[in-house]
């Protein structure tokens, strides 16, 4: 048997901290009059971003579309078609959309693309490496939080005593103190602690910082050493 193209969590981890990722779509499942209207490749296109923004992406691959609309929306998002004779991207615009998605095709976009490109997708791409190094059971706690959850629930969905669910909060805020002195926790730790109105700010400032730098939330090996192989997420 062949090795798999697929990651392991821990293959996940260390190529994000070294050589990166390639991000395979097999498809976009939605409805073809669905895809002609503006808000619904809107809302489509900010959860994708918000799903796969963080990650240290090489390249991002489409593996076909199914109808003209799809194709461009692809096209839209800056993507290219990959021609199969020299295995570069070029620009499908021109190209009779029904004709193109009826024979094998692959759209897709590097890294340094993206960037001279400069559409809705180019966010994904852009990457720094995170600063906290928040273990896993932090990462869930604040993936969990930043849907809005109240420490009870989080306590629920994480099948963990309040008490733990606040010792972890601790440990949470003591590690950006450190990592990044004075960039959220601008008052004094044992103040804020004591203060309820100021812990509500205090959490909120940490979870807006999460919204703009989801990387802190992404696997990360700091362990990593030499270059990884790259392949799929």
């Amino acid at each position: 048997m062949g090795e798999s193209p697929l990651l392991s969590d821990n293959e996940v981890s260390a190529a994000n901290a070294d050589g990166g990722l390639n991000l395979v779509l097999w498809h976009l499942s939605i409805d073809p009059e669905e895809a002609k209207r503006a808000d619904v490749r809107m809302q489509v296109s900010g959860a994708f971003v918000e799903c796969h923004r963080g990650y240290l992406l090489k390249e991002m691959i489409a593996l076909q579309a199914t109808f003209p609309e799809e194709a461009q929306w692809i096209a839209d998002s800056g993507s290219l078609l990959l021609e199969a004779a020299d295995g570069k991207y070029v620009s499908f615009l021109n190209q009779d959309a029904g004709k193109m998605i009826a024979a094998p095709h692959v759209f897709g976009l590097t890294r340094q693309l993206a960037l001279m490109r400069m559409t809705w997708t180019t966010s994904l791409f852009l990457y720094e490496p995170p600063k906290s190094g928040f273990s896993a059971s932090e990462q869930r706690l604040l993936l969990a939080a930043l849907r809005g959850w109240t420490d009870e629930e989080l306590s629920d969905e994480l099948a963990i005593s309040l008490s733990a669910v606040k010792k972890a909060w601790c440990s949470v805020y003591e590690r950006v103190a450190e990592s990044l002195p004075g960039a959220i926790l601008t008052h004094d730790l044992q103040a804020e602690n004591s203060n309820g109105e100021r812990g509500k700010q205090k959490k909120q400032r940490l979870l807006a910082y999460l919204r703009d730098h989801p990387e802190e939330l992404r696997p990360y090996s700091r362990k990593t050493r030499g270059e990884p192989k790259v392949r799929l997420i």
